[in-house]
């Protein structure tokens, strides 16, 4: 019985102690797989005119262009600056999304202003701590198995403790298993729940004004105006129609971006189109 006790708890050492360094490279290999990267956020065009793109990579068309508050074009012009709301590819070229539903080649723009954002590369880890863990779990199993063979020359009392160890191992299996079924149907419902909400694409001024707002909530100004291809103002007129690029929240209020740097608030607008 105590030869048997020796060879268990030495079998149990060897195992932790492969275990660990798996685990430490696992965390180098994550570490070193964390870079900083260089986005895009103003663009200058560089061609005499370049065209404005949907997200499948077609052009506007005459019957359909371009839009932006009253100002409609097929082409952006040279030395006009756009802030980039994101980088994409299309069809194995990239793009720039000016916000709007419009997208301008890189091959026809500058970059003028970017920020750096941080990036990690963790498949590299993944694979890492995939393959430390099958191996650690090898020579755990392997290891087990030794223990097991030993342990059959023990008396009838030691069999009879493994198997109702066996009985509480399954017990405690399936109640993690109805737990976890619970936890992904309510992640479904959850899922359907959010999906269900519709996202604001267009949006129409319903005031007689209202000022065109910065992000931080201030309005723009006289000195420093709102400017779209030549046109200037402080404020939007009712009627005018925008495409909405994205839905946040000021300083507790609801405001749609619009593009370029501005937005409007959603209590001097109305909703007429969403997805």
């Amino acid at each position: 019985m105590k030869f048997t006790k020796k060879i268990a708890f030495a079998s149990a050492s060897l195992a932790l102690t492969l275990a660990t360094p798996a685990a430490l490279l696992t965390q180098n290999v994550a570490f070193a797989k964390t870079t900083t990267v260089k986005q895009a956020t103003k663009v200058k065009v560089t061609k005499k005119t370049t065209p404005f793109y949907h997200k499948d990579g077609s052009k506007f068309t005459k019957k359909k262009p371009y839009v932006y508050g009253s100002w409609k074009s097929t082409v952006a012009y040279k030395n006009t600056s756009y802030n980039v709301v994101k980088t994409v590819t299309i069809k194995g070229a990239k793009y720039y999304y000016i916000g709007n539903d419009a997208y301008l080649k890189a091959s026809d723009v500058k970059v003028t202003a970017t920020k750096t954002v941080k990036s990690s590369s963790t498949s590299s880890a993944k694979k890492a701590s995939t393959s430390s863990s099958k191996t650690t779990s090898k020579k755990t199993s392997s290891t087990s198995s030794s223990s097991k063979s030993s342990s059959k020359k023990t008396s009838s009392t030691s069999s009879s403790s493994k198997s109702s160890s066996k009985k509480t191992s399954s017990t405690s299996s399936s109640t993690s298993s109805s737990s976890s079924s619970k936890k992904t149907s309510s992640k479904k419902t959850s899922s359907k729940k959010t999906s269900s909400k519709k996202t604001v694409t267009q949006i129409q001024v319903t005031k007689k004004t209202t000022p065109f707002y910065h992000k931080d909530g201030s309005k723009f100004t006289k000195k420093s105006p709102y400017v779209y291809q030549g046109w200037k103002s402080t404020v939007a007129y009712k009627g005018t129609k925008y495409k909405v690029s994205k839905t946040i929240t000021i300083k507790g209020s609801k405001y749609y971006y619009i593009g370029n740097s501005a937005y409007l608030k959603a209590s001097a607008v109305k909703v007429i189109a969403s997805k």
